[in-house]
Parts: structure tokens; C-alpha cells; sequence
């Protein structure tokens, strides 16, 4: 099996390139992955992987001309719009001499010649086609299915796969005046195998020389091919110029691998990696970086990911995913984006995973490595060293009755505070009705949770259990009208009501349970607390109502609204420690309402309102633009109060078919501070793209910042230099 293309490895696994005496370039296609203006160019700079060349050596020859003197031993001439046709290959002339014994033509004048691999104008050619090789001379050529193109002194076709230029120009810039070009002594083009190399080559930008090599190889087609990749160029205040070159491993069809050296020059030198692997059965990938001596933080530094997915039999799968840094900076120093810098831990798991018609079964073992040094030990998360999920539905025919089962046994480690084991089980029965009106599901359940503990010498119970059933019936109702302009409009009220007794918990441990942020999904859920520690008593009716409108042709929706609150019979006795008993009567009223105003533009609000307070708690509102020529642009507001105020907005912007504009700005009110600050350009013509972006964004919570400017130069078709800063719309 074949390994894709990745978002890693896309942009590179078209652009291998070896060089000897002198660090060549390779190439990558310079835009975003956003959608611009179409450039009109005549070819893509790289071709598709031509087929094999075709077996020839059957196919007949056709020669068309206005005149034919020809013999079955003698040598013969055609003259006068002279063409010849054999299997691909095509040959056009004014006058031409063949020999039919020994299949070879020569032409003395201008000839235009053909294949599945090359194109050529020239003159003075000699061609056999029992061996498939010929020379020709004063020569304009071109690959097929490529812009590739240059003229030469000479060629030689060899082979049926192979040709070898002399004096040559090479370049993938249409036009008189190309922007790039390459000249070398020799250029050997090796079709079968998709690359080229040339000999004493000189590449000049504008007519400015930039590069001497006297021996480099480059692609023709987006094979791949083990070799260097381009250089990586960039810099950020904290950590100086950084420059990398990357070498491709292309080490089977399903594995290949990077290896980069990266220097920085206010640190010192760091390898990194990147390896692949695919089977039928099997994914993974490993990335490591590795800094020796760093000379700033005055010690190693490191990072590595190991992440493996696997199917070893049918209905089970498993996991490995293993992530580690040496230290808690290590992000903050080479972290990419503002995600990176604020990491708090770093996640690793190994699960084994099985599934069939009615049942679930899933067990792992998995840990944390905490980075956050605001973090106290005792807030760290657990290690769940093992933990087993079984969960079952089954349901009794066409009834509508049936039973579901989750369960759960696992064992919680940490080096600070109370450890354990927990085992839940959570049986239940129900009987659910659907109709094209509406549904009523009611549902019985009993929820047992019991631990083994490590009480550690302290006054504790050692194992302490909770017994409690959950009674719940979800229900609603549909309808639907046909409006005047032909749209469909739904009506959709909701009604839930659960109850749950009170049951003191104050003697269980607290290992992962937290309170949920209250959304819209929380006014149908069983529990408002996460985890088995805590299961919530509850009184209450939770009312909603949604409305759609769709479009009759298309059924898509073009808005949506959703809105709904809680009301409590009983107070929420059971909080977490520290919280005071919830006496309110309502919940917050929560509202959502989504608009797709059409194809190009959305809109989205959402809001929390406290009756109580009278006030939003939490409110959010964005939009998305996709525009003509590929222009994006959203805007995102989020408030939460006392925690988040702050807005991100985002532009991509093709002035026209070669300029296009890139900025963002993220902003916390909250903080009073810019968390990301991002600005640039891009000029694309057909044959090299220029693009140049600078950010400035939060690294630390000491409020220190990393400026960073990424430049990026891509010959299409040939090089590609420099770094590339990240996109906007992942």
C-alpha cells in the first residue's frame, strides 16, 4: 500500500531534489490552500507520472508526403508536408530519407518531433527506430504534460526513456523572457524514472545569477524520490535566523521519512524527523526533534510523538500514542502558533478497542505529562493504569423496549494525593416510539459506583459505594409547514424531564469529575457532572424548542434556531466542594440561532442569560465569507464572564489573479492584550510565487512574545526556499 499525501508531506513529496557541491532547492507549490484566481499558465509546472513508454517495436510505420520514392532494399525519400506516425511517436518534416532494412530516417532540413514524453523543434536529425534513439540539433523542446521547456545545442533521444541534452537553457516559465532559467553544459532527463540531472549548471533569477552547481538532480514529475528537499529559512526574536535542510527518504511504496538538520543561531543545532508507515492493516507516524546543548536554556532539549493505529482482526482496532518534551518550556521556545505555546499536558494513551452490533468494548492505559507549571501537584490529572469500558444496547425486535449497559472498572495513579480503584456500572431499560409527528422515550436506570482505595494511613473509608437510580423521558414534537417562497419550515418543541434523588457524596473521591459547561446539549443529560465521581440529583423539566427553515430543492437548511432553559422542582443539593447549594428555580436561558444566508456566507450568535443576575453569562458571534477568486474572511467573538472576552478575525484576500493579501488578529479584552498578530502578501505568477508573512504572538503567561518573519520563494517547478507561516482556515 501507497502512502498519501499528507498536510506535512504534500507540499514536499513533489519537490525532491538531490545536489552535490552546493545545497539545491526543490519544489512546493506556493499557495495557500485556499482557492485564488486561476492563473492562466499553458501547463502545470509538474507533470502527472507518465505511463511506460509502449512497446514500439510492433507498431507499423505511416508516412504521409506529397511525393514517395521508395524501395523495399534501397534507401528511400519522401517529400513535400512530410508526416510519420509509429505507436506515440510523430515526426513531421519537408523532406526525409529513410532506410527500410535497418529502420533509420534521416532529415536534413527543419523537422518537429514528438512523443508521450518530449516535444521538439530542430534540425539536421538522424533517428533509428529499431533502437528508438536520435540525435537532433539546434533544438526548442518541451515536456509533455508540463511547462517545461528550454532550447539546446543538441539532443539525444535514447532508449524510448531517456534524453541528454547539450548547451542547454532549462525553465517551466512560459513566454520570450522567462523569469528563471537554468543553463548547464548537460542535462540527462530520465522519463521512466521522472527526474533530471544537469551538469555545470548556473540558475539566474531575472538575469541575476543566484546559484552555481556543478552537479544537481532534480524532479520532472511528482513521483517521489529520495533526496533533499529546500531549504527552510526564518526567523523569530527569540531564537535568531534558522536555517534547515531536510532530506526525503523515499524508503518503500508505504514508509517514508525526513530527516532535518535545523541550525539556530541563538541556540545551536537540532535534528528532527519525521517517519511514516502504511499497511493494510496499519498507520503510524514518529516525529522527534532533538536539540543538543541548547545555549540559551543551557541543557538537551527534546520532543517526540509516536502515534500507531493498527486492525489486527476484524471489529477490533487498536491505539498507541505516545507524546513527551525534556522540559516544560519546550514549547514556548519552538512552538509554532499560539496552541503550541499554551499547552498545559501533553497526552499518551495505549487502547485496545472492539466493537460489534449491540456492544462496546474498550480498554487502555494512559497518562498525562503536565507542562504547565501553574499547575499544582495535587491538580494534576490521573493516570488511568488500567481502565476497561464495556457498554451494551440491545434492543427486544420491533417493540421499541430495550436495555443498554456502561460499565466501567479503572485504576487512578498520581504521586500526590489520594489513588484507587473505581468500578460503575449503569444498567438501565427503556421504551422509545418514533412517529413522523414526534417521539417519547422514557427510561429506568440504576447507577452502582464502588472503589478500592489507598487511603495511606488516613482516617478514610477505604471503600465507599453509591447507589442511585435515574428515572428520565425525553420527548418532542415535529412540524412542518410549506412557505410562500417554496422553503420548508420545522417546529420542533422538546420536553425532558429527570429526576434523580439525593445521595450524600462527600466520602467519594473527587479523581475526574468536574461540572460541565452548561450548553444546549446539557438540558438533556442525566448528569451535569463529568466523570463517576458525582451523579447530580435532580428534579426537573427541562423545555426547548427548535425551528429550521430548508430550502424544498436543494434541502439544505438556511437557518436554524434553538432555545430552551431548565426549570428545577428541587433545589441541586449535591455540588462540588466549595460550591454553595443551587436554589434558583431556572437555569440560564440558553439560545442558538445559525444562518446561511447562502453558499458564500454564514452567520452564527449564541447566548446564556442569567435571570437571576440579569445578565449574559456567555455569549459568541461569528461569521464566514467565501467570496469570488477564492477572498475568505471570518470573524469570531467569544464571552464568558470573568474568563474569556476576546475576538479573532481573519482575512485572505486576492486583490487579483497574482497578489493576494493574509491578516489576522486576535484579541483579548479580558487580558487587554494582543494574543496574535498576523500580516502578509503572496505574487504568484505561472512560473515563481513570492510570500512574505510576519506574526507576533503570546508565548508565555508572563506576557512575553514571539516575532517571527517567514519568507518564502518558489520556483515552480524547480526550488522553493524559505519557510512557510501556517494557514489561516485548517
Amino acid at each position: 500500500m501507497k502512502l498519501p499525501d499528507s498536510k506535512h508531506f504534500s507540499n514536499l513529496l513533489t519537490a525532491i531534489l538531490v545536489s552535490v557541491g552546493s545545497p539545491l532547492l526543490a519544489v512546493e507549490n506556493a499557495s495557500d490552500n485556499q482557492a485564488a484566481p486561476a492563473l492562466s499558465c499553458p501547463q502545470p509546472s509538474i507533470a502527472q507520472m507518465l505511463p511506460p513508454t509502449p512497446d514500439r517495436s510492433q507498431a507499423p510505420m505511416v508516412i504521409y508526403a506529397r511525393s514517395l520514392d521508395a524501395g523495399k532494399l534501397e534507401q528511400g525519400v519522401a517529400e513535400g508536408d512530410v508526416e510519420l506516425f509509429r505507436a506515440d511517436q510523430y515526426l513531421k518534416t519537408e523532406q526525409v530519407f529513410f532506410d527500410p532494412q535497418k529502420e533509420i530516417v534521416t532529415v536534413p532540413g527543419t523537422v518537429e518531433y514528438k512523443d508521450q514524453q518530449i516535444w521538439l523543434k530542430g534540425e539536421d536529425a538522424h533517428y533509428n527506430f529499431q533502437q528508438e534513439s536520435g540525435h537532433f540539433v539546434n533544438v526548442d523542446y518541451g515536456l509533455t504534460g508540463s511547462s517545461a521547456n528550454g532550447s539546446a545545442e543538441s539532443i539525444e533521444l535514447s532508449g524510448g526513456h531517456s534524453s541528454l541534452l547539450y548547451g542547454l537553457v532549462y525553465t517551466t516559465c512560459p513566454g520570450e523572457t522567462p523569469a528563471w532559467m537554468i543553463s548547464a553544459a548537460e542535462l540527462e532527463l530520465q522519463h521512466d524514472q521522472g527526474w533530471a540531472s544537469a551538469k555545470n549548471a548556473k540558475l539566474e533569477f531575472y538575469g541575476v545569477p543566484i546559484l552555481y552547481a556543478p552537479w544537481f538532480t532534480f524532479p520532472i514529475d511528482d513521483r517521489r524520490k529520495s533526496g533533499f528537499l529546500y531549504p527552510s529559512l526564518g526567523n523569530t526574536s527569540d531564537n535568531g535566523v534558522e536555517i534547515g535542510v531536510p532530506w526525503y527518504w523515499n524508503i518503500a511504496p508505504n514508509q517514508d521519512a525526513i530527516i532535518e538538520p535545523r541550525y539556530f543561531t541563538g541556540r545551536g543545532l537540532m535534528l528532527t524527523g519525521e517517519y511514516r508507515l502504511l499497511t493494510k492493516r496499519t498507520r503510524g507516524e514518529l516525529e522527534f526533534d532533538y536539540l543538543h546543548d541548547d545555549r540559551d536554556y543551557l541543557d538537551s532539549r527534546y520532543h517526540y510523538k509516536l502515534e500507531q493505529f493498527a486492525q489486527p482482526w476484524r471489529k477490533w482496532s487498536t491505539r498507541l500514542l505516545v507524546d513527551r518534551v525534556s522540559d516544560d518550556f519546550y514549547f514556548q521556545d519552538f512552538g509554532a502558533s499560539i496552541y503550541q505555546t499554551s499547552l498545559q499536558y501533553l497526552y499518551s494513551t495505549a487502547t485496545v478497542t472492539g466493537a460489534g452490533r449491540y456492544w462496546r468494548l474498550e480498554m487502555l492505559a494512559d497518562t498525562f505529562q503536565v507542562i504547565d507549571q501553574s499547575v499544582l501537584p495535587q491538580n494534576e490529572p490521573y493516570k488511568r493504569l488500567p481502565r476497561v469500558l464495556f457498554q451494551a444496547d440491545k434492543p427486544f425486535g420491533s417493540s421499541g423496549f430495550g436495555t443498554s449497559l456502561d460499565s466501567e472498572l479503572v485504576y487512578f495513579d498520581r504521586d500526590v494525593g489520594l489513588t484507587g480503584a473505581r468500578f460503575d456500572l449503569l444498567p438501565s431499560v427503556y421504551w422509545e416510539h418514533h412517529t413522523s409527528w414526534g417521539f417519547i422515550k422514557p427510561r429506568a436506570a440504576y447507577r452502582y459506583t464502588a472503589y478500592g482505595l489507598d487511603n495511606m494511613g488516613q482516617p478514610i473509608d477505604d471503600s465507599p459505594s453509591r447507589s442511585v437510580g435515574i428515572f428520565s423521558v425525553d420527548s418532542g414534537l415535529v412540524f412542518d409547514r410549506n412557505n410562500a417562497d417554496g422553503s420548508t419550515q420545522t417546529l420542533e418543541p422538546r420536553l425532558y424531564y429527570l429526576y434523580v434523588p439525593y445521595e450524600n457524596q462527600d466520602d467519594l473521591p473527587l479523581f475526574d469529575s468536574g461540572e460541565m459547561t452548561f450548553g444546549f446539549s446539557q438540558l438533556f443529560n442525566t448528569n451535569r457532572f463529568s466523570g463517576a465521581d458525582r451523579q447530580g440529583d435532580a428534579n426537573q423539566v427541562a423545555l426547548a424548542i427548535s425551528t429550521r427553515n430548508y430550502d424544498s430543492t436543494s434541502g439544505d437548511m438556511r437557518w436554524g434556531l434553538n432555545a430552551g432553559q431548565i426549570f428545577y422542582l428541587q433545589p441541586l443539593r449535591l455540588q462540588l466542594e466549595g460550591k454553595p447549594e443551587f436554589s434558583e428555580d431556572l437555569s440560564a436561558f440558553i439560545a442558538e440561532f445559525t444562518w446561511y444566508a447562502s453558499r458564500r456566507f454564514s452567520a452564527r450568535t449564541g447566548a446564556q442569560w442569567d435571570w437571576e443576575q440579569s445578565q449574559i453569562d456567555v455569549t459568541s458571534f461569528g461569521f464566514s465569507y467565501n467570496g469570488d477568486h477564492g477572498l475568505r474572511t471570518s470573524f469570531d467573538y467569544r464571552f464568558r464572564r470573568d474568563r474569556v472576552d476576546q475576538f479573532d478575525l481573519r482575512a485572505y484576500w486576492p486583490v487579483n489573479e497574482r497578489w493576494r493579501l493574509i491578516s489576522q488578529v486576535n484579541y483579548s479584552f479580558e487580558d487587554k492584550e494582543m494574543l496574535e498578530l498576523q500580516g502578509g502578501f503572496e505574487y504568484e505568477s505561472c512560473c515563481w510565487a513570492l510570500r512574505t508573512v510576519m506574526r507576533r504572538y503570546l508565548k508565555n503567561r508572563d506576557g512575553d512574545y514571539r516575532n517571527g518573519i517567514y519568507l518564502e520563494l518558489n520556483l515552480k517547478g524547480l526550488a522553493s526556499v524559505g519557510t512557510r507561516a501556517r494557514d489561516l482556515f485548517n
